[in-house]
């Protein structure tokens, strides 16, 4: 196994039952792994935080992966920005954490739900890009920007929808 830290491998970061579905090899280049580490020192502060492991759903998405996983969001997209699905991916995919290795969606049931591990996590001092309390999971990116942005996605026919989320006092 290939550690990205003490606590996260890069087996369980690029597993994915889609890609496998699908033939895809979901397999990081040289700048994809060094985020990847980067995420992984900040889930470290993560499972730090929660003090309970983490369970990781979805971490490093090559193109062909988020292609699959985001198309409906795509869609949304291109419709709600007047974007040409056929021709506008580009613009879209650039926008995405998960295919540059710095964003993860987890959950921790031992430490509680979703919503408990997001608010938990909003409320440290943990420097992030994103925080998203996405229904059934929490997303996390450590993408450079670290705009410390806390979210909320709601979900209608599988196309999310997302607000900013009361920051706690």
């Amino acid at each position: 196994m290939t550690q990205l830290s003490p606590n996260f491998t890069l087996e369980e970061a690029i597993t994915s039952p889609t890609a496998l579905r699908n033939g895809i090899e979901n397999i990081p280049s040289v700048e994809q792994l060094a985020h990847m580490r980067t995420s992984a020192a900040g889930m470290e502060q993560v499972r730090a935080i929660l003090g309970k492991p983490i369970h990781v759903n979805s971490w490093l998405r090559v193109e062909a992966l988020e292609k699959i996983l985001t198309a409906k969001d795509f869609q949304r997209w291109c419709a709600q920005h007047g974007h040409n699905p056929d021709s506008d991916w580009p613009l879209y995919f650039v926008r995405k954490g998960h295919p540059k290795g710095y964003a993860v969606d987890f959950i921790c049931p031992e430490f509680g739900t979703p919503a408990e591990v997001a608010k938990k996590i909003a409320a440290s001092a943990l420097k992030f890009d994103q925080l998203i309390m996405e229904g059934t999971w929490v997303h996390v990116s450590f993408d450079p920007q670290m705009r410390q942005q806390v979210m909320m996605a709601t979900f209608k026919d599988g196309v999310p929808t997302y607000s900013n989320a009361e920051q706690p006092q």
